[in-house]
């Protein structure tokens, strides 16, 4: 509505008008967006409107419907989660005012409406964040097999086919060869019938014009040019066979490079919401279905559009009257094809999505058989998956009836043609104005004539497919990868580690705030420890020191620059994690302790190892470094684990460190192995620590209490504890629950502490 517009939905032609009559003189609006829920939740339509001055709220059933609240007597505006619903608060005073409610499918859009709000108050830009997911085409209002995807009914499928095609044009005189053969093959495919006549007519005919001793070397002739033409159609289907195997191969080949390597760049957020196994589906399936289309389907459709026009052009010149006959079926087999398209689109889609959640459903049992095995649940996964399997079997039952029916239609139109040219043919040779070998022609051609017509059915096939697995694997190519904010970032090859936070606030799903206000700042080789409940903070503030996401507000600089204008590959190639699960790639444990530098010496892989008491247990193996860790290192003991992660963090270097649980889950023996580890990997770095067991945290230079997203205590451990807060209730909790368990009280217990 004007050029100060943050976010906008378009308002009925008669509300806007209305709106703007009731604006005051300079007053500028920045959001305009709808609600589907009345005051009194019913299903009705209300607009919000944010103005510099004002909050606004439209009736479009009301005469006068316009209530307004000035923003100067507005605190601050929040969402709150109802049952079933929604609901915009603002803050006036000591007041909370229910301004607008709305239902769960309207939730982010509130919830970043309210954030926007609040920097508006606060006189901040006013950014909306994120896109809004979309649920819901927006061209054709139907909802989208899932948030924020494709819908396939309004895809251009022509736009998609020459996207696919454009990965061709590496290989342009490859390309080419394969046409300049299909053509060839075309004009090979038309030469048998046409001898087929000569032989019928002129050697066999009753009424033939040829001399009876040249009829035997005429056959000679006739048979071999039949018998050649055989034979360089099958030099020349072989020659396209591979052509369009090699081609085929190529693309799909360039197609899950670009795949695979969008989904190795992309964010967390990407994959918070999405199923591993599904996205495996793209990688695998769907590829595989693009590339036979390409290896079967495009060939196929290349030399059979040639070969329709090679044969009405003969057809039509053999006889038109007769080609006149033969094309009556060919617009209801056209408006067949397209009739059923839709059909098998819909029909495929459903059996690809139900294999993906197949797939995905697979997966998640595999990789979680323990769980499944230690709780018994062996027959509700069988039931789960038998669930699924059905849902599979029925896709590919109806995806495979839309096919045998659409084919079985061309079928009977194909023989209606048939019928015609054998009638009025037959008519046509007993008057004599048609000879028998004419008429064989003119049905060979009728029936190659047919086949191109039905390959536009194959091709639905085909292309259905292609078209269902392109959508999803293309919606994963166009997902913007994470890259650095900036143009030119800063690069920064020798960071020290002076961290800050700076009034930082963040949040996961809008209008639900995990860090709130966090004021912190980390010296140089300083090592802090956070502390708190579990759901605190504690992971999502080492989140955003890896950049995993970005603050929504506030600063989080390092060195004194903004970590948006940092390079992210400076900046991750100089940070170092050891977690409480760390993952292990499938290879040797030299190979795992040198994956941050792969091509770093033996030498310093076994000094790292000795740093992280790592080298007397790998040497105690068969086979030492060279052992094969197994699946995600199942090989190894949970403490062997935790060695080797340290001692691949310790090869790596960095400035800044991050151990998240590093001594969770092993003995005290095994503790204490890793904690000189610790001492030996934290020298000279800036170390954050997250750990449950006070032991952790004793080197700690002070600890940082994280209470409902917010710090609410800083200090060393001996401050804290006099403080008698936070820290002190969860030491007390600790120590209550470790006596409860029985495995406290005794001079080995890591977590006992000393009177103060």
């Amino acid at each position: 509505m004007n050029d100060s517009m943050t976010y906008e939905e378009k308002m009925p032609d008669e509300l806007a008008e209305k709106c703007r009559a009731s604006l005051r003189d300079g007053e500028k609006i920045h959001i305009t967006a709808a609600t589907d829920l009345s005051e009194d939740l019913r299903f009705e339509e209300r607009w919000l409107v944010v103005t510099d001055q004002r909050l606004l709220r439209l009736n479009p059933d009301s005469t006068n419907g316009i209530s307004s609240l000035d923003l100067k007597d507005i605190k601050s505006a929040s969402v709150e989660e109802l049952v079933g619903a929604g609901r915009l608060n603002v803050e006036m005073g000591n007041e909370q005012v229910e301004f607008m409610q709305y239902t769960p499918s309207q939730r982010k859009k509130f919830a970043q409406i309210a954030r926007s709000i609040d920097q508006l108050i606060k006189e901040k830009p006013m950014e909306f964040g994120d896109k809004i997911d979309k649920t819901k085409c927006e061209t054709c209002g139907r909802l989208l097999p899932e948030v924020n995807g494709v819908c396939a009914l309004c895809t251009d499928r022509l736009a998609m086919l020459k996207r696919i095609m454009g990965y061709m044009k590496p290989f342009k005189r490859k390309a080419i060869w394969m046409v300049a053969i299909s053509l060839l093959f075309t004009v090979a495919e038309l030469g048998p019938p046409f001898i087929m006549k000569h032989i019928l007519d002129d050697v066999l005919g009753i009424e033939s014009q040829v001399a009876a001793g040249d009829k035997l070397p005429l056959l000679y002739w006739l048979v071999g040019a039949f018998a050649a033409i055989r034979l360089l159609s099958y030099v020349l289907e072989i020659f396209r066979g591979r052509l369009s195997i090699w081609l085929g191969g190529q693309v799909t080949v360039a197609i899950r490079d670009d795949l695979y390597n969008n989904l190795v760049h992309l964010g967390l957020k990407f994959y918070n919401k999405r199923q591993v196994g599904s996205l495996i589906s793209r990688v695998t399936n769907d590829a595989e279905s693009m590339m036979d289309f390409l290896v079967d389907g495009v060939p196929y459709m290349l030399s059979n559009a040639l070969l329709l026009i090679g044969i009405l052009i003969l057809l039509f010149i053999t006889s038109w009257e007769l080609t006149l006959l033969v094309l009556i079926p060919v617009p209801l087999m056209i408006m067949g094809g397209w009739f059923f398209w839709g059909r098998l689109m819909r029909a495929f889609r459903t059996k690809y999505h139900r294999w993906s959640k197949l797939v995905g459903l697979a997966s998640e049992m595999l990789a979680s058989v323990r769980v499944m095995k230690a709780f018994a649940q062996e027959k509700r996964e069988m039931r789960r998956f038998d669930k699924n399997n059905e849902g599979v079997f029925r896709g590919d039952y109806g995806s495979e009836k839309e096919t045998f029916i659409f084919f079985g239609t061309l079928s009977m139109l194909t023989s209606t043609g048939l019928i015609l040219v054998w009638y009025f043919g037959g008519m046509d040779i007993i008057e004599g104005t048609f000879t028998l070998g004419s008429l064989m022609m003119f049905i060979s051609y009728l029936w190659m004539l047919y086949e191109p017509l039905q390959w536009f059915g194959e091709l639905n096939t085909w292309s259905s497919r292609a078209m269902s697995g392109a959508e999803k694997i293309f919606e994963i190519i166009d997902t913007p990868i994470e890259t650095d904010d900036q143009e030119n970032p800063v690069a920064m090859p020798n960071i020290k580690g002076e961290v800050v936070f700076k009034d930082a606030f963040f949040a996961y799903e809008p209008g639900k705030p995990v860090l709130k206000d966090i004021n912190l700042e980390v010296a140089s080789g300083e090592m802090i420890g956070l502390v708190g409940k579990s759901g605190a903070g504690k992971s999502t503030l080492i989140n955003l020191l890896c950049r995993f996401y970005d603050i929504d507000e506030g600063a989080l600089t390092i060195d004194g620059v903004n970590i948006k204008d940092i390079s992210l590959e400076n900046l991750r190639s100089q940070i170092g994690m050891v977690l409480q699960e760390s993952f292990f790639f499938s290879g040797t444990i030299a190979e795992n302790i040198r994956y941050g530098r792969p091509m770093a010496p033996l030498k310093e892989i076994i000094a790292a190892a000795r740093a992280a008491n790592a080298h007397d247990f790998i040497c105690a193996k068969p086979d030492g470094y060279d052992t094969q860790v197994g699946e995600n290192g199942r090989e190894l003991s949970g403490g062997e684990r935790q060695r080797i992660a340290i001692a691949r963090a310790i090869i790596h270097n960095p400035r800044i460190l991050i151990l998240d649980e590093a001594t969770s889950s092993v003995d005290t023996h095994t503790e204490k192995l890793i904690q000189e580890a610790i001492a030996n990997l934290i020298k000279g770095r800036t170390t954050f620590a997250i750990a449950h067991r006070l032991s952790t945290l004793r080197r700690a230079d002070r600890l940082v209490v994280l209470d409902e997203g917010k710090i609410a205590e800083v200090g060393s451990h001996a401050e804290l504890m006099k403080k008698k807060g936070h820290f002190y209730r969860m030491v007390e909790t600790q120590r209550a629950t470790t006596a409860i368990l029985g495995v406290g009280g005794g001079k080995d217990d890591p977590n006992k502490e000393k009177k103060s």
